[in-house]
């Protein structure tokens, strides 16, 4: 039999649309989503000064498909808002950061090669 396991999620401003906050109980991991239009609010997130990796999601608008964009940082925050005037195509952001501070930036690296390993290697994300 399974494991059950108990996800917890903050919404910021009370609402799906806005800066949300989950964690799975008894995990280090945390992941924040965030919105396009309040990713210059995530700065104010502790979470989002960690190492940790993002994921960019939006449409390519050559082809109209889905797109996601595979990234990691020593600091989350910084290189998202990097992402403003460098990426256009994405509306939403999800990253995933350490609660005790245990991922350096060999990790992260590790942890992007990975993903984007996985996402060719399945041909979606």
């Amino acid at each position: 039999m399974s494991k059950g396991r108990q996800i917890k999620i903050y919404l910021a401003d009370g609402s799906v649309t806005g800066i949300r906050h989950a964690e799975i109980m008894g995990w280090t991991g945390q992941a924040l989503t965030v919105p396009r239009s309040k990713v210059k609010e995530l700065s104010e997130w502790e979470e989002s000064l960690k190492p940790g990796v993002y994921f960019l999601f939006g449409v390519d608008e050559e082809t109209g498909n889905d797109a996601v964009y595979i990234g990691e940082a020593e600091q989350v925050a910084s290189r998202i808002q990097q992402h403003l005037s460098g990426k256009d195509f994405w509306n939403e952001v999800v990253c995933f950061t350490n609660k005790d501070e245990n991922l350096t930036k060999a990790h992260v690296k590790y942890l992007e090669s990975r993903l984007v390993a996985l996402t060719n290697q399945a041909n979606r994300y």
